[in-house]
């Protein structure tokens, strides 16, 4: 559930002790529920997690909430905005205590035209989101919320995570009284 990549977290973890690059990157700590970027935000910089878990979300139009993602260690954000040049399609928030590599969107771009390792990982990085997404609307489609929500609630314990009721009922976009009324239906008393 919670996703990671682990080559970029190493590639970022040289980079950021180069010689050459160093200079190019920060550190960025922030705290639980502290967000990193707004939707519709005009963005800066691109982040990679080096520490720490975070979701990210889109506010609807109905002031609801849908979580797209939770993503950990190497995960990339603010790339496609860097890439298109356009504002932020989600927020980013922390849930756990996090801390980011942060490049500006300039130094980014460099990296991917000089750099043939970053941008391969880079590459393989969007190449996994678009599969993961994929996976997760075919998912919602071929499966009842009843038959996911066993499957979700495993891989989380073998994760050893605890996320929120509203943290779930937004990442399966239904309402907590649904996620309750199924939790009791398949015989899970709490999360």
């Amino acid at each position: 559930m919670i996703k990671t990549n682990l080559a970029l977290l190493q590639l970022m973890k040289e980079l950021s002790e180069g010689e050459h690059t160093k200079s190019a990157i920060t550190l960025r700590h922030l705290d639980v529920k502290q967000k990193l970027i707004m939707q519709d935000q005009t963005l800066q910089n691109v982040y990679i997690i080096k520490s720490g878990v975070i979701k990210c979300f889109m506010t609807e139009e109905n002031e609801k909430d849908y979580i797209l993602d939770f993503l950990g260690e190497g995960e990339l954000l603010g790339e496609i905005e860097a890439i298109r040049h356009k504002t932020a399609g989600c927020t980013v928030e922390a849930i756990t205590p996090l801390t980011v590599y942060a490049l500006t969107s300039t130094q980014f771009r460099h990296f991917l035209e000089t750099i043939p390792a970053f941008n391969m990982a880079v590459l393989e990085q969007l190449v996994n989101r678009v599969m993961r997404i994929s996976e997760k609307a075919s998912r919602h489609q071929l499966y009842t919320l009843a038959e996911i929500l066993p499957q979700l609630l495993n891989t989380l314990e073998s994760q050893q995570i605890n996320f929120t009721k509203q943290d779930l009922s937004e990442y399966l976009g239904i309402s907590v009284r649904s996620l309750n009324r199924m939790l009791k239906d398949t015989g899970h008393t709490a999360i």
